[in-house]
């Protein structure tokens, strides 16, 4: 059976509606004002739902963006209704934007958006991953928002220098993320990982990590990174990803990313 192509809804006050996207005149898509969560939905349902939303609604309020409980509730209740059939997993997004007004202009009349689409696991069991050379300016201390691409354009540059993925470093030299994913570095049994500070994103599988193990918040730089017995991303997609080599290095272990199951 052919898997199903993406597909999107927007809130319209009484219920979600099949979708093609937002106005053009959405401040989200005209200045990238926008808010987002992202999911894997397998046949049992959206993964870490409750607390993708909790995490969205955090968003919200330190953005003043007014959204609709509602909405939030029943973007939930509309991914359980779409989980897919069998082995197929979908990745979900739930947007919230700043609307429609002028570019400074107070969020009063926020959309919600949700979209889906079937995508299959990475290939890799580990990923191979490299340096970003340009200093990354995390937007709002690390909310994930819809201004993304200083992440996508380090991103392919890693993939074109046969990566998978990148890490980012914050103009104090600090150690932030990887391009779209969160990072766990290993020393020696210690766990550590940049701090919202430094401008780590606030991911829903990050803090599942920090709650599974004892893992330390703190600021991380390049010396840190190189000395690493281990190194893992985190994202709702890849759940725990071991990093097998660090630029021509191959990291000596992968323990700690091998008993976490996300």
């Amino acid at each position: 059976m052919e898997s199903a192509p993406q597909q999107a809804w927007l809130w319209e006050g009484a219920g979600f509606v099949p979708c093609s996207g937002v106005p053009l005149s959405d401040r989200g898509f005209r200045y990238g004002m926008s808010l987002f969560e992202s999911l894997r939905v397998t046949e049992s349902g959206p993964e870490h739902l409750e607390a993708h939303l909790e995490s969205l609604r955090e968003a919200c309020a330190s953005r003043a963006f007014p959204v609709s409980a509602e909405a939030l509730g029943a973007a939930g209740a509309l991914l359980k209704e779409q989980a897919p059939l069998g082995r197929e997993e979908h990745f979900a997004r739930i947007y919230v934007t700043a609307g429609d007004g002028a570019p400074t202009a107070p969020a009063t009349g926020c959309r919600v958006l949700v979209m889906s689409e079937p995508r299959p696991r990475p290939a890799q069991s580990a990923y191979r991953v490299t340096v970003a050379e340009s200093a990354y300016c995390p937007p709002f201390a690390g909310l994930k928002t819809g201004n993304y691409w200083m992440n996508l354009e380090a991103l392919r540059r890693a993939q074109a220098a046969g990566f998978e993925e990148a890490l980012l470093f914050n103009e104090n030299a600090e150690l932030v993320s990887a391009c779209v994913a969160n990072v766990f570095l290993v020393h020696g049994g210690r766990i550590r990982t940049p701090s919202r500070e430094c401008g780590a994103r606030p991911g829903v599988i990050r803090w599942e990590v920090l709650r599974r193990v004892d893992a330390r918040e703190c600021s991380l730089f390049l010396e840190d990174v190189l000395s690493a017995d281990e190194i893992f991303l985190t994202n709702s997609w890849i759940g725990a990803m071991p990093v097998e080599t660090l630029g021509a290095r191959k990291l000596p272990s992968t323990a700690v990313s091998a008993g976490l199951r996300l």
